[in-house]
């Protein structure tokens, strides 16, 4: 008897091995992926192309293809592709939230926004059933944007000194039915400049506590992205010209 509990363990084994071992290729290829895409999408598409049936059926790979589809040969193609992927994986929330940026590329407002509302939905689900802690990194959060804030040169450390950071889970159903992205990392919530009179100073910086370790789980790389997240918003937020932005480190 014991040498059969032996073998099943053997079995699992093996099998959680294989496992791991298609996790490592297949995060290996995207990466590659990712890097040919930005600088040559031709050769990106042939690699996607030529994988093996093993890794052509992942729900990923056809996204990736999708991606692939839409540089090369416009977002009404990728359109097509993620459309039947969402079709056939329903509860995937990478499906919906690449076929809502290709709703968005195609001025399809209504699409857009119906499936960002099924990524809120489907990440909060998530969360649940995984057990995730967004408290977790809250504190790691603070004191990266604290840090990020005092550093800032004049005069935005001086507006901005002040406003309160505040730490929500995700963005809120609200307003991602007026279309905000519900995998934003952060949002200035304010006056626009027309508003502000020439004074432009945010009533709140809001960080999404789910959204942000959820793309960096790693503490060094998720404190640094914290860093270029509230940089990239004030220069949003301020419509920065390119020397500003090389001001804050952004160029």
């Amino acid at each position: 008897m014991a040498h059969d509990d032996d073998h099943v363990h053997d079995e699992n084994c093996d099998h959680e091995h294989g496992e791991d071992e298609f996790a490592e290729e297949l995060d290996e290829f995207l990466g590659e992926f990712q890097e040919l895409l930005g600088s040559d999408p031709e050769a990106a598409m042939e690699l996607v192309e030529s994988v093996d049936e093993s890794f052509a059926a992942h729900p990923l790979i056809r996204i990736a293809h999708a991606h692939a589809v839409w540089v090369t040969k416009g977002a009404s193609d990728a359109r097509a592709e993620l459309e039947k992927l969402v079709a056939a994986e329903p509860d995937f929330s990478d499906a919906h939230y690449a076929l809502a940026d290709v709703y968005g590329e195609l001025k399809e407002d209504a699409l857009r926004v119906t499936h960002f509302m099924r990524v809120l939905e489907l990440d909060e689900k998530d969360d649940l059933d995984s057990g995730f802690d967004v408290g977790e990194f809250e504190d790691l959060i603070v004191k990266s944007a604290e840090a990020a804030l005092s550093a800032l040169p004049s005069p935005y450390l001086e507006r901005l000194k002040d406003v309160p950071v505040l730490l929500e889970p995700r963005p809120s159903r609200v307003l991602v039915k007026d279309g905000f992205d519900p995998r934003s990392l952060a949002r200035f919530e304010g006056p626009t400049v027309e508003a502000a009179g020439g004074e432009l100073k945010p009533t709140s910086i809001i960080l999404y506590t789910a959204n942000l370790p959820a793309e960096f789980e790693d503490e060094e790389e998720l404190a640094s992205e914290i860093e270029i997240t509230l940089l990239n918003e004030i220069g949003s937020y301020y419509s920065l010209s390119e020397e500003e932005l090389d001001r804050l480190g952004l160029e």
